[in-house]
């Protein structure tokens, strides 16, 4: 059970690290590929703890404020 929450840990602490990346990369420009690479990582960290639909995911950053906006259809959480 210890192991489980550790990996929480680590997949919650890795996505919020790529936000941050993304944050700052936006104040200089962020790169489409960049965007592209923090959506998979996103998909793919809220895939273990939910159905979603992944084809319908969105993500959006406004300057001012700084705010990623995150847009994430959930169809049904996974039992574990």
């Amino acid at each position: 059970m210890k192991a489980f929450f550790r990996d929480k840990k680590r997949s919650a602490g890795y996505a919020r690290d790529r936000m941050k990346l993304l944050l700052l990369s936006e104040r200089i420009d962020c790169s489409p590929q960049m965007m592209q690479m923090l959506k998979s990582d996103l998909i793919h960290t809220v895939k273990k703890y939910l159905t979603i639909e992944e084809e319908q995911v969105k993500l959006k950053i406004t300057q001012e404020p700084a705010v990623l906006y995150v847009y994430v259809p959930v169809l049904d959480k996974k039992d574990r």
